[in-house]
């Protein structure tokens, strides 16, 4: 089933077949797809295709959000193969190949979506157009819910004679029309706070401009009753309180928003004044209730910056061993504006392990259950490269010890490795886990 929606896609892309990329192919890891359950984070070491085939095939619709930073296939001399550029002349030119690469693993990923399901992918100018078509015909132009420019440097990169780019973007997709972004913390003052909660003071009561006027509505021009000391409003008379009408600065009779009955079931939601102007509440949320606004489509957060990525990877294995990390703040961003508190979050370009930084802080910060699934290649770090120095022999292993590090900081947080069968004899370094006969390691 999988790979005949491939070929169909790569038929009306007009791309030869990638026999390369035959899902059929993939080696069987019985009941790999189904260990993921037994921890909090699983990350899986190998081809990342090997992988996404067993999960389609034997438990989809299990993921609430799924976020990937691929190659950008920019030619870039780091730990990733990132030069996936074809001779071919057609309508996609060079770009066929790194196309081709991405095609079977996105079908795949859309397979393992839940319905609700959200895919969000961090691309740079040099693919976005193709991976934007690519999107389109995989998840469907009707699925496509936006396209966020994020800022990721103050100064731009300097790799084009008279250009330097700041920006990269983030493609947000859904799996069906049934999948909607939740919404970002709403970044408001508010500065006023009753036994409801914090709130604002968000507009008048009175109805302003058009079909304002007492004549209009009559049934919604009556006196309201408040306490100039503590705000309070009641549409019941209350010994000691003033008596409040719609009248505007003029004197004009307007008339108020609600009718008499909805404000006496709503009045708790009322302030008024000293002088006795009324106004609506606007509540913050509760402790556990966040307010949230539409997610804006330019992030431009200081936090969100390559540098603080590089200073945060620093931080936690000594020096810069990963060339492209994001930001956790970036990630955790992307996961609480895709799904809630017991999201599935996937990323099958794990790298150095932020994904699982941003679910672990999560939890931990909302009391959280969110699940992660990474995966990661077992493609040898070149000797040159400093992470190689530090004893790191793959990738995966930087991953991996990304985990152990976060299961030291975070008392509730546990990981297992689970690795190919190619892999069975074979150490993840630094001991951060050991093979056993099912490949599967539990820490």
């Amino acid at each position: 089933m999988l790979d005949s929606q491939i070929e169909n896609i790569e038929h009306e892309l007009g791309f030869d077949s990638q026999q390369q990329f035959r899902l059929e192919e993939a080696p069987a890891l019985p009941a790999v797809s189904q260990s993921w359950t037994q921890s909090q984070t699983s990350l899986f070491v190998g081809d990342n295709l090997t992988f996404l085939k067993d999960f389609a095939s034997n438990c989809p619709n299990i993921v609430d959000v799924c976020y990937i930073d691929p190659p950008y296939n920019t030619g870039s001399k780091f730990l990733y193969h990132d030069n996936r550029k074809s001779n071919r002349l057609g309508p996609f030119g060079s770009h066929s190949a790194w196309m081709a690469f991405m095609l079977p693993r996105l079908v795949a990923a859309r397979m393992i979506l839940k319905q609700t399901g959200i895919i969000a992918i961090s691309i740079d100018d040099y693919e976005h157009a193709y991976l934007k078509i690519l999107m389109d015909q995989i998840f469907g132009e009707e699925n496509f819910i936006g396209n966020v420019v994020v800022c990721r440097s103050k100064n731009g990169k300097g790799s084009k004679k008279s250009l330097a780019s700041s920006h990269e973007y983030l493609l947000i997709y859904g799996k069906s029309d049934a999948a909607t972004l939740l919404g970002q913390p709403d970044d408001s003052t508010y500065n006023k706070k009753d036994q409801y909660g914090k709130f604002r003071i968000d507009g008048l009561f009175r109805k302003k401009g058009e079909a304002s006027l007492r004549t209009d509505r009559p049934n919604m021009f009556y006196p309201l009753y408040f306490d100039p000391k503590t705000g309070n409003v009641s549409v019941d008379p209350v010994e000691g309180w003033k008596i409040a009408y719609p009248l505007d600065s003029k004197g004009v009779e307007r008339r108020w928003l609600w009718g008499i009955d909805t404000a006496r079931k709503r009045c708790w939601k009322l302030f008024a004044s000293r002088k006795g102007v009324i106004y609506v509440k606007n509540y913050a949320g509760g402790e556990r209730l966040e307010k949230r606004t539409k997610v804006r489509s330019l992030w431009s957060d200081t936090a969100f910056y390559t540098e603080r990525a590089t200073n945060e990877i620093t931080k936690i294995f000594g020096q810069k061993i990963f060339d492209t990390p994001k930001p956790i703040e970036y990630i955790k961003k992307i996961i609480s504006i895709c799904g809630d508190e017991s999201a599935i979050v996937m990323d099958f370009f794990a790298g150095s392990g932020t994904t699982a930084h941003a679910v672990a802080e999560l939890n931990s910060f909302d009391d959280g259950s969110r699940r992660c699934i990474l995966m990661e290649s077992n493609s040898k770090i070149p000797e040159t490269h400093s992470a190689h120095a530090l004893g790191f022999k793959k990738i995966s292993d930087i991953t991996a010890e990304r985990l152990r590090i976060l299961s030291q900081k975070f008392s509730s947080f546990n990981f297992q490795v689970i690795s190919q069968p190619a892999l069975f004899k074979e150490d993840v370094t630094n001991d951060v886990a050991r093979h056993v006969t099912e490949g599967t390691t539990l820490c």
